[in-house]
């Protein structure tokens, strides 16, 4: 069948092959299958299929609108947030079972080190960008190849970073700080250190975008500036909330 690429985040070659998703395994793979397997029942993530004849894992494809930045205003709202929120909060409370269950090593087996302490598996991405929308609402989280055990505010903090946004650009420090208290009021979780945890997350992100040599494109975009300016901001405005 004919292959169409797929762009997006740009680290690896992802094709689409009819209803399905093709691209590169690696010793994560087996880790990652077993999640989606345990996450298919939800309806919002891929469903993994093996791997084809050329090596590339095989994933349902996902329809729908992805929330490539910049963010239409119409993803921006408040609705969306909330819905978010809580689609976030289902894939965690479901990992939450894989994790206690014994099913995946909490060790190794990532593509990333795991993280302390390890309550749910992590997706480690977890951005409008990484969504499909249908209807103007989340209907579907994809890429989960840097999924990591670790605990729920690592991807929490990144989530409302990506959504409230914490950026200079979208409104104002006292609007987002709202609309930050309702994505974690929304998910479960307080709101109290978010703004330090932002910030470790943005830090973890200038680290793997200067030292990881797959990043050398990010690099030479500018991407680490990028989070580095937005970190400034965070530290200026929420650090102490």
């Amino acid at each position: 069948m004919e292959e169409e690429a797929l762009t997006g985040g740009g680290l690896n070659e992802v094709v689409r092959v009819g209803s399905t998703v093709r691209r590169p395994t690696g010793p994560w793979t087996p880790n990652v299958h077993r999640l989606l397997e345990h996450l298919a029942p939800l309806g919002i993530s891929p469903v993994a299929h093996g791997v084809d004849d050329r090596g590339r894992e095989v994933l349902s494809f996902l329809e729908g609108e992805v929330g490539h930045p910049p963010l239409a205003d119409a993803l921006r709202t408040d609705e969306v947030l909330v819905a978010v929120a809580r689609m976030a909060r289902r894939l965690h409370d479901a990992s939450a079972a894989l994790v206690s269950s014994g099913a995946v090593s909490l060790v190794d087996g990532w593509q990333h080190p795991p993280l302390s302490p390890v309550e749910v598996i992590c997706h480690n991405d977890l951005a409008p960008y990484n969504m499909v929308f249908r209807d103007g609402l989340p209907a579907g989280v994809f890429d989960f190849d840097t999924a990591r055990p670790g605990p729920r505010w690592w991807d929490v903090a990144y989530t409302a970073y990506c959504l409230v946004p914490f950026s200079p650009e979208f409104g104002t420090p006292d609007e987002q700080w709202r609309r930050a208290e309702l994505f974690c009021a929304e998910y479960g979780m307080p709101a109290a250190g978010l703004g330090r945890r932002v910030l470790a997350r943005l830090d973890d992100m200038i680290t793997m975008i200067r030292d990881r040599p797959e990043f050398a494109r990010q690099r030479e975009e500018g991407h680490d500036r990028y989070y580095l300016g937005h970190a400034g901001y965070v530290r200026n405005h929420f650090q102490d909330r």
